[in-house]
């Protein structure tokens, strides 16, 4: 064999078995075990993923508060809603009630009052604000935008709002949330508006290097948008 051959052949020998070694630490990533040795704070509660839409209804929060009747003022109306919406932005169906607006209602575009309703003994602030109608469009009623002022949640809620978010992971990919836990909520809390809520869920995240698994709790936050609706980033 010449030396240009020879050489040749030992240079293609040496790929070949350094593709042969990377194929089988590749290899040795692929079948993940149970996680031990998690790196982290696991928090307390199990959640178990599944269930469906957690979202309430909007027909079953205009079942709970009824319409206001014929000849009912502003206000009345401006309550039925907040109480409607805050059992809409809880997505859990308790005890609501009315509470009181500040002032009245707004009487010019663009104004904006303060008022309450009282969710499970918790009192809820919305600022209600008067707005144009659309173009073209008549109605008998002033038209108001509703924005909460503080947020409310149940435990319950979140915990269910959680399942459903890990339920749409691929079950069976290599990303797939493993042991999801969120911390022991109180069975109803506030937070503010566009901001985290102060509390946490979590699943495991893993990541592999030539059959090597490192296993550490991947912390949530549970936060809480503009208009109350939670989410997990």
């Amino acid at each position: 064999m010449s030396r240009a051959l020879a050489a040749t052949v030992a240079a293609v020998t040496a790929v070949v078995t350094l593709l042969s070694g990377c194929t089988q630490a590749s290899h040795r990533c692929d079948d993940r075990p149970e996680p031990t040795d998690v790196r982290g704070h696991r928090r307390p509660v199990e959640i178990r993923p599944g269930g469906t839409d957690p979202a309430l209804p909007v027909a079953a929060a205009a079942r709970a508060v009824p319409a206001a009747g014929r000849g009912a003022s502003d206000t009345d109306r401006i309550l039925v809603r907040l109480q409607r919406e805050t059992l809409l932005m809880a997505d859990d169906l308790r005890t609501v009630r009315p509470g009181r607006c500040t002032g009245g209602p707004p009487d010019r575009t663009g104004a904006a009052t303060r008022c309450t309703v009282s969710y499970a003994g918790v009192e809820v602030p919305w600022q209600v604000r008067l707005t144009d109608p659309p173009p073209g469009t008549a109605t008998d009623h002033p038209r108001y935008a509703f924005r909460p002022l503080t947020t409310v949640h149940t435990a319950e809620a979140v915990y269910a709002a959680y399942a459903w978010h890990v339920s749409r992971s691929d079950a069976d990919g290599p990303l797939a949330p493993r042991d999801p836990r969120c911390d022991r909520l109180p069975d109803v809390f506030t937070s503010a508006p566009g901001e985290d809520t102060g509390y946490f869920c979590q699943d495991i995240l893993w990541k592999c290097r030539s059959g090597d698994f490192d296993f550490a709790w991947n912390d949530l936050p549970v936060r809480a948008d503009e208009h109350g609706e939670v989410s997990f980033e």
